[in-house]
């Protein structure tokens, strides 16, 4: 179970370095990035479950990890967005 958290804490670190360098050069970038690993690896949860066995198990959990790493660096995206903004309007 450790493993797993480990899975899902490296990931959202490495989706929010990612998404912060990229998002230097274009905006949108920020949100598409964690959105196309979560994609990804919803597709590899549904196919694990037809290759079966301990391995597509196995697989299954890791892509579940993978999925909830980069759901929970959208929203701290999000957040960090939203309060960025209200930081900007009580400057102004």
């Amino acid at each position: 179970m450790a493993i797993i958290y480990m899975i899902v804490i490296s990931m959202v670190t490495c989706l929010l370095l990612l998404s912060s360098r990229m998002s230097k050069n274009v905006s949108s970038l920020k949100y598409i990035t964690p959105l196309i690993i979560g994609v990804i690896s919803f597709g590899i949860v549904i196919i694990s479950g037809f290759y079966g066995g301990l391995t597509g198990f196995g697989i299954g959990v890791i892509s579940f990890a993978i999925l909830i790493g980069s759901i929970l660096s959208i929203i701290i995206i999000l957040i960090s967005e939203i309060v960025k903004s209200k930081i900007l309007k009580k400057t102004y």
